[in-house]
């Protein structure tokens, strides 16, 4: 089932594709700026921050700043159907939350000029976070 986009809005499916990519990548970027890291476990770090748990605590500490149009792209993303989960997503809410949030993401990408409402929402998130996920210790091997 397709869903035809309103004047002026981006279909949620494809916010939220984008919004995955672009996301992941803000993450992939302020990890390698905290400096080299064997790749494992950057891509550890990487998931600890980008799981759809993580973003659905991200988007439930967000939701109260976000304006009318910011909250309707999320709705509208919260209420796709989805064939099937994710694998390793333990909730379908928190599936759903993960894909409103990167729908919200790539809403501000390409629908406004949200670069500053990244900033203010996710950045500080994404740097606790981020601190988090280099204070854990990698598991040994062997």
């Amino acid at each position: 089932m397709s869903e035809a986009p309103v004047q002026g809005e981006r279909s949620v499916r494809t916010l939220a594709w984008l919004g995955d990519a672009e996301f992941e990548r803000e993450v992939r970027l302020r990890l390698v700026r905290r400096g080299d890291f064997p790749t494992d476990r950057l891509h550890a770090m990487k998931a600890r921050v980008v799981c759809a748990e993580a973003q659905a605590e991200l988007l439930a500490a967000i939701e109260p700043a976000l304006d009318e149009a910011e909250a309707g792209v999320v709705r509208r993303a919260r209420n796709l159907s989805h064939k099937a989960g994710s694998r390793g997503v333990r909730s379908t809410r928190d599936y759903r939350s993960s894909t409103a949030l990167e729908a919200l993401v790539a809403h501000w990408c390409v629908c406004t000029a949200g670069r500053p409402r990244f900033d203010a929402l996710v950045v500080p998130w994404l740097e606790a976070r981020i601190e988090l996920a280099l204070a854990t210790k990698p598991p040994r091997r062997g």
